[in-house]
């Protein structure tokens, strides 16, 4: 899994680490690639600010907590994009 953790524990480690996970209307979106010209090396996120409909990306909709064990939380907290703002990554 490509994603940067926003927590972790001495105790846990990597096993239990967690982030804010991006929904879609699809569920879960994969990955997002960033085009950086050619090369064996594709560099990506799975952050939700990539999830932002910019550059043919998914638009989240939502977020829910995530943890590297698999575990995904189940509320959901809609984004306002608007409140947000168009800020870069």
């Amino acid at each position: 899994m490509l994603v940067e953790w926003d927590w972790w524990t001495v105790e846990f480690g990597d096993t239990h680490a967690g982030a804010a996970g991006a929904l879609t209307s699809g569920g879960e979106p994969g990955p997002v690639y960033f085009d950086v010209g050619s090369g064996p090396n594709v560099p990506s996120t799975m952050h939700w600010s990539a999830y932002d409909g910019r550059h043919r990306r998914p638009r989240a909709e939502a977020l829910r907590a995530v943890c590297a064990c698999g575990w995904r939380g189940a509320a959901e907290y809609p984004l306002d994009w608007d409140a947000i703002g168009d800020r870069p990554l």
